[in-house]
């Protein structure tokens, strides 16, 4: 499955189904399923952007998890730049005129999956939706034991 990145608030936003579009600088060809991934960077002005345009009570930065997958959905279309697709400013994760407004559709959270994120598109070798953690066994006491 393809993954995406994006800082705390807006990977929770997007899992949440609170925004649709996010706007980046260039155009993915790819069109389909998608994980959203929290990178470990967040942003606390998009908290303020969050509670303040789209009018969310979006949690605090510290009760945002980050670094790894957070929620899954589909890539189904990309605007034009100045093209809103009919979507409200509070459904878009706006970063500015010139920007390419990528539509996610389907879209719901996840149990928390620590992974690394990459810059743009990237490849996960496990699907979210059918993904089970690793089941912890017993430590070893002592080797000598």
């Amino acid at each position: 499955m393809k993954a995406l990145s994006f800082y705390q608030p807006i990977a929770w936003m997007l899992a949440h189904g609170h925004f649709v579009v996010d706007d980046r600088t260039w155009i993915p060809y790819y069109r389909g399923p998608i994980a959203i991934h929290a990178s470990k960077t967040g942003l606390e002005e998009y908290i303020h952007y969050c509670r303040q345009i789209a009018g969310v009570d979006v949690p605090d930065m510290v009760d945002l998890e980050r670094g790894g997958i957070v929620g899954v959905g589909e890539l189904v279309d990309v605007l034009r730049p100045g093209e809103s697709g009919g979507f409200p400013l509070e459904k878009r994760a706006y970063s500015g005129p010139g920007h390419y407004g990528l539509v996610f559709a389907n879209v719901a959270p996840v149990t928390f999956i620590p992974c690394r994120g990459k810059p743009g598109l990237f490849d996960l070798d496990f699907d979210p939706r059918t993904y089970q953690a690793p089941k912890v066994i017993a430590p070893q006491r002592n080797l000598f034991d």
